[in-house]
């Protein structure tokens, strides 16, 4: 062999990297001239296009991988794989297209134009769990959860030098550009100090280009997380007209580049550099994906909205593996269906969303059914009071360690916006952390002011919390709200506050053992278990492919065969899950307004709700009954009816108005809620002695004497008073126009508004009662036997 000439060897080394360039300028042509011959093909589309995306201000043109494969096959993978190949190159053939199409306005243009690639990403399009090391380098589609957010800033792109000494025009440009702009740039950030002949030069600020720079993290959104894992996030770095288009909160779809940025070159390093995500296009998801509607699954639906049970059988199918609390599950299903949200003109929000607290016993299944919730709604997510604190159910800025500046980060009510928020352990959560989400329950949006700057987010979610009365269990000797032990500037903002006993029962507890031992002997194996809890996934393209799957004219099955539930046996029909969430959807899209009949109904069941608050009575229909302090009626509880009642109309599937059968529902579900039983009618045997006419007619007073033989008639007791000065005020409020009734007509219209069972006031009390009112200042009595309202 013939030893090499040492000064032949460092000749052809030089010459390796001159034919390395040469042949990655051959390259990069060849693609320029590609993506020229792809334009001009189309000239005519493309001119259309590219003319209406500036004319709307836009500098990203749309470009779809269908197109490039028509074109050449197989270029499409071979763009994804090697995105920072292709997208210069293919922007620099547009640029010049556009000067041959315009030259004008390849002139004027300020921002270079820019390729907005979208279509089948295929296994490229994951959560951030699947960006790993083999996505580098690579064109990816990332679906996830915006929970941190920095501040947008400008990024030098371009400087300009002009002599600091003499004036005369010299002007010199300087390249910025990194590998967030796909350029490897080794002189990227440097700036010259001197020009070629010797100058010092110094920066020209205006003439400099910038650019607007941001960072945000998504995460996996909480459906999309496997149980027991940690979510995984990932940094997305976005500019120009990317930034500030994801807020926290937001689900959004990126895509971009994923590459890896290592630090400055140093003596050793440790091979773990940071990866991020250069943005080139950010799409808001609005939509989850759901299984479709069929004409059969429409007909189901509407024939179970016809039944006269419907209620009653979706209530049931609402958890059923839990026995009993049908109170709480007919709750939760109004909640799930929600209100209607209305935006006035002047700015007003009124929330639709309905607000749910279940206070009971240890072992009473609360902790179930708020699983059974988050594992139903279509967004939902869970925490817990002992491991969450105020800014992490609402939002915090917090300044990044790296850069020092101020970021964003969402809370769990922020992330859950558009849909449900499960708190369990609600009574452990400390006093200023539940004062945080007092705004967001009700204004319905979080508000911060910290650090010099104030945002507003969104938090338009339901909130349905569990929690122990304030001593483990319920005390016997105290009242309710003594129990509960939370203030009413909070329990006013739930629109039921459900209490959920372990009352001890023979029956019941038979019952209960019954379905826990059904529960446990029932074999299910992989073909038919039943879908209690909906299957996760942590891949895009796995829940894609199962909802292509699911694209078939297949109606979903209504009721459960073998449901293993004591409800199944012994009540009825329960419906299935998928089936049940299909019905909630389906009512969710409707938005019913209040008749005027049901408007008087909302007023009158305000009215009594206020008049059971101010009066105190264990029961109306027995004035001699003690007083105990009840939870608050405020101006809320009635937008709460009113809430629960479009909910209702909302499942009995009415499009145009609420009836007053809806309004009755939902006070009837108020006052089961608050454990104040509503008025029924009496039996037979226990109404005759008042007489044989229909409850709400208005009785003689001498009907009255009967009822009130065993009373003192030289007197009226404060429990009487109350209600006789409720009566009055009620008795003149129908009747606006008049000032003054005479006491007979007063007497019949009072005795009138009496339910059946009570007793009724007789002539005696009855002027007793007035002049106590009167000595009170409420009323006036005439020297001609008149009353008159005064207070």
């Amino acid at each position: 062999l013939t030893a090499l000439d040492p000064a032949s060897s460092e000749g052809m080394a030089a010459d390796a990297p001159v034919e390395t360039g040469i042949r990655e300028r051959d390259e990069y042509d060849e693609k320029v001239r590609f993506f020229s011959n792809f334009l001009n093909s189309k000239r005519s589309e493309w001119e259309e296009k590219i003319e209406k995306e500036l004319a709307n201000n836009r500098h990203r043109i749309p470009l779809k991988l269908s197109e490039i494969q028509s074109a050449e096959p197989g270029m499409d993978r071979r763009l994804l794989e090697a995105p920072v190949k292709y997208i210069p190159a293919w922007e620099e053939a547009l640029h010049q297209f556009l000067k041959d199409i315009n030259e004008k306005a390849g002139k004027q243009l300020k921002t270079a134009l820019k390729l907005d690639i979208s279509g089948s990403f295929g296994r490229n399009h994951v959560t951030p769990r699947g960006m790993t090391c083999v996505s580098l380098r690579r064109l990816m589609c990332v679906e996830g959860v915006v929970i941190k957010c920095g501040l947008a800033a400008p990024k030098l792109n371009q400087s300009m030098h002009v002599r600091r000494e003499m004036d005369d025009g010299h002007v010199e440009s300087r390249d910025h550009r990194d590998a967030s702009d796909f350029v490897a740039s080794s002189a990227a950030g440097a700036m010259p100090s001197h020009d070629s002949e010797g100058n010092e030069l110094k920066i020209e600020l205006g003439l400099s280009i910038y650019k607007d720079m941001q960072k945000f993290t998504i995460q996996e959104s909480p459906e999309q997380t496997p149980p027991g894992q940690i979510p995984r996030t990932v940094e997305v770095i976005c500019g120009g007209d990317l930034a500030d288009r994801a807020k926290p909160g937001d689900r959004v779809q990126v895509i971009g580049v994923y590459k890896s940025l290592p630090p400055p070159v140093s003596e050793f390093t440790t091979g773990v550099f940071p990866s991020r995500l250069i943005a080139t296009n950010i799409t808001p998801v609005k939509e989850m994906t759901e299984a479709p509607f069929v004409p059969a699954d429409v007909r189901n639906i509407k024939d179970l909205a016809a039944r006269p049970d419907a209620f009653a059988v979706l209530s049931r199918s609402f958890a059923p593996s839990i026995c009993g609390h049908e109170r709480v599950k007919a709750g939760l299903l109004l909640q799930m269906i929600g209100g209607t949200e209305k935006n006035l003109a002047n700015g007003t929000h009124l929330r639709g969303d309905i607000n749910i607290l279940l206070v009971g016993d240890p072992s009473c299944g609360k902790s179930q059914m708020l699983r059974f919730v988050m594992n139903t709604a279509q967004n939902a997510i869970s925490t817990t009071g002992r491991g969450s604190s105020g800014v992490g159910l609402t939002a915090a800025m917090i300044r990044d360690p790296g850069s020092n500046d101020f970021t964003l980060e969402a809370g769990a009510m922020v992330l859950a916006d558009r849909g449900v928020i499960c708190i369990d352990e609600f009574d452990k959560m400390g006093q200023n952390d539940r004062v945080s989400i007092h705004e967001a329950m009700e204004q319905q949006c979080v508000t911060i002011s910290k650090a010099g700057r104030h945002v507003t987010l969104n938090a338009r979610c339901s909130v349905v919390a569990a929690a122990n009365p304030i001593y483990g269990n319920f005390d016997p000797s105290l009242d309710l709200a003594k129990n509960i032990g939370l203030p009413d500037s909070l329990l006013s903002r739930f629109d039921l506050v459900y209490v959920v006993r372990d009352n001890t029962n023979e029956e019941i507890d038979r019952r209960i053992a019954s379905q826990v031992l059904r529960q446990h002997c029932m074999r299910t194996g992989v073909e038919g278990r039943r879908r209690g809890v909906e299957q996760m996934h942590s891949s895009i393209l796995e829940r894609r492919m199962e909802q292509e799957s699911s694209r078939t004219q297949e109606a979903t099955t209504v009721f459960q065969k073998a449901a293993g539930s004591s409800e199944t046996d012994a009540s009825g029909d329960v419906v299935t899950v998928d089936f049940l969430r299909k019905y909630i959807r389906y009512c969710r899209r409707l938005m019913p307004v209040l008749s005027q009949e049901a408007q008087t109904e909302v007023a009158e069941r305000y009215v009594d709700l206020r008049m059971r608050f101010q009066s105190g009575m264990a029961e109306l229909q027995d004035p001699n009954s003690n007083k105990k302090p009840r939870l608050a009626v405020t101006t809320r509880t009635l937008e709460g009816i009113i809430r629960l009642a479009t909910a209702h109309a909302k499942l009995k599937l009415r499009k145009d108005e609420v009836l007053k059968e809806d309004v009755s529902e939902a006070y009837r579900l108020m006052l089961q809620a608050r454990e104040e039983a509503p008025p029924t009618p009496v039996d037979e045997e226990e109404a005759e002695p008042v007489g044989d006419e229909e409850r709400g007619k208005k009785r003689p007073a001498e009907a009255s004497l009967e009822s009130t033989l065993e009373m003192d008639e030289t007197a009226i007791t404060p429990a009487r008073l109350d209600v006789l000065r409720t009566l009055v005020a009620r008795a003149f409020a129908r009747r606006p126009q008049e000032m003054m009734m005479s006491m007979a007509e007063l007497l019949e219209s009072v005795n009138g508004e009496m339910a059946a069972g009570e007793g009724l006031f007789s002539e005696t009390e009855f002027g007793h009662g007035l002049e106590a009112l009167e000595a009170k200042n409420k009323v006036m009595l005439t020297e001609d036997g008149a009353v008159m309202l005064i207070g």
